[in-house]
């Protein structure tokens, strides 16, 4: 497997993560349920585990401690990002007349946005035992199924999903709220859709949509 191939799909997600942050630090602090640093601490993580993983050469010990860090760092991201979600659902029931509806908004724009963006960076962990195993030829049954993996004859030979194709999975089941263009194969990433669905879904029906009736 070239180094470079590595190197390039591991900064491809440090800019997802870089990303994530940035919408963490633009949140409003009054919806958010624990401080910044500790959701800063997590990317760093990332980003230092993913940079460690790119640079420096594979061995399988650094591998799994790498895939321990990605996950570990995601998993707070996620964890952060649902109890945001309900921190402003519970100030829409508990205290409606308390509510600032600019700020909710972009909130709730944030959310969604995050939301997007740390399932991006799961299905790219997951697919098929992760980057490594799919940029190797290891995969012998993804938890995904693109079309492009079927068509000879507009991709090249060997073609595999990169950060961009699991972007576009991201964006479109927080969109849709079902798959699009890649299938689930497996239970994990059905799992996964479902929870995806779930929280895009109460974060445009619920909060979104009330405060677009509040600014009216």
């Amino acid at each position: 497997m070239p180094l470079s191939q590595r190197t390039a799909s591991r900064f491809q997600a440090i800019l997802i993560v870089i990303a994530i942050a940035a919408l963490i630090a633009l949140l409003p602090h009054r919806y958010a349920l624990l401080p910044n640093w500790f959701a800063y601490l997590g990317a760093g993580a990332m980003i230092a585990s993913m940079l460690v993983g790119a640079l420096l050469k594979q061995t399988a010990l650094l591998g799994r401690v790498e895939r321990i860090g990605e996950f570990v760092a995601v998993g707070i991201a996620l964890t952060l990002n649902s109890l945001n979600l309900l921190v402003a659902a519970y100030n829409l029931v508990e205290n409606p007349g308390k509510l600032e509806p600019v700020p909710l908004f972009y909130t709730s724009v944030g959310i969604w946005s995050g939301n997007v963006l740390i399932f991006t960076l799961l299905y790219w962990l997951i697919d098929g035992g992760g980057p490594d195993a799919r940029l190797s030829g290891r995969v012998k049954y993804p938890d995904f199924v693109f079309p492009a993996m079927e068509d000879d004859e507009h991709v090249p030979p060997g073609w595999q999903p990169g950060i961009v194709d699991y972007l576009f999975l991201g964006f479109t089941t927080s969109t849709a709220f079902s798959p699009t263009e890649a299938m689930p194969i497996t239970s994990r990433a059905k799992l996964l859709m479902i929870v995806q669905s779930g929280v895009s879904l109460i974060t445009i029906a619920i909060v979104a949509a009330r405060t677009i009736n509040i600014l009216k």
